[in-house]
């Protein structure tokens, strides 16, 4: 669902509201291409935000509002996800290499040939994730999500998944 409308913020405004340090609600905007390097977005509002071929490297996007987001061929490698909402973003063809998306809430998230290897899945919530095609080799989660997308993966995405035995107390 990316946003027609040109981009309003550059990248030197973006990362002068990052370093405020305040709570960062960029709700609905154009952020296509941004480059958003090791940048610290805990809790931010980021729904329904364009940032299709983001540089999101090594961000720390710990519970942030990512519903409805559009992070198409965005680079997410190393960054810190955890308790992140991304309930119907789109991550298709994005790099999550060595990402931590432990208890993200990724219902209904479409991943479609997204990289996730390495990644940390535990505690993810899954349900509904359209996962065709996606690179999992190395990735770890627990039984539980692992229960709700085993049918839909094919063989090879299987054996690549490292499963966890310990399930998450939620405190990660």
């Amino acid at each position: 669902m990316p946003t027609t409308r040109p981009r309003t913020i550059t990248d030197a405004e973006l990362r002068s509201r990052i370093e405020t340090g305040a709570e960062l609600d960029l709700a609905g905007e154009n952020l296509e291409g941004a480059d958003l390097e090791g940048a610290l977005l805990r809790k931010a509002d980021l729904t329904r935000v364009n940032l299709r071929g983001a540089n999101l490297r090594r961000a720390d996007l710990s519970g942030a509002d990512l519903s409805w987001t559009h992070l198409v061929e965005a680079d997410l490698t190393g960054a810190t996800l955890i308790g992140a909402n991304l309930t119907h973003a789109h991550l298709q063809r994005s790099l999550l290499k060595h990402a931590s998306l432990a208890l993200a809430d990724l219902r209904w998230a479409h991943l479609r040939e997204a990289d996730l290897t390495d990644a940390d899945l535990v505690g993810a919530h899954v349900e509904g994730v359209e996962m065709w095609k996606t690179e999992l080799d190395g990735a770890r989660i627990n039984r539980e999500a692992l229960r709700q997308i085993e049918p839909h993966l094919s063989a090879r995405q299987l054996a690549g998944l490292v499963p966890y035995s310990r399930e998450p107390d939620g405190d990660l």
